[in-house]
């Protein structure tokens, strides 16, 4: 009894999966006047943004792609660990900024 509830509830989260996928992908931007955003100095364009040198990586090289809580690099836009995961663009920047190790 025990290994059917078990097949069936792994078969309800398989197809759940794709469910969640869908949902994360349909996400918004996070607003620039967001308090987090503000807060962590958010700007949608990393050249608008007084960066200072840190951690070894000039200030112009500083990118929301190239940050540790950036989902996926390679993305236009992808979630930001730092903004409870809302989606951000790659060419933004916040002061929370960490490069990728």
């Amino acid at each position: 009894m025990k290994r059917r509830k078990f097949i069936r509830d792994a078969a309800v989260v398989a197809a759940t999966i794709p469910l969640i996928n869908l949902t994360a992908q349909a996400a918004e931007l996070i607003s620039p006047s967001d308090p987090t955003a503000v807060a962590l100095k958010y700007v949608l364009d990393a050249k608008d943004a007084e960066r200072s040198d840190k951690m070894g990586t000039p200030g112009a090289q500083q990118f929301c792609y190239n940050c540790r809580f950036y989902a996926d690099e390679n993305a236009e836009a992808a979630a930001c660990a730092l903004f409870r995961n809302q989606l951000v663009p790659a060419e933004a920047w916040c002061a929370g900024w960490v490069p990728r190790t």
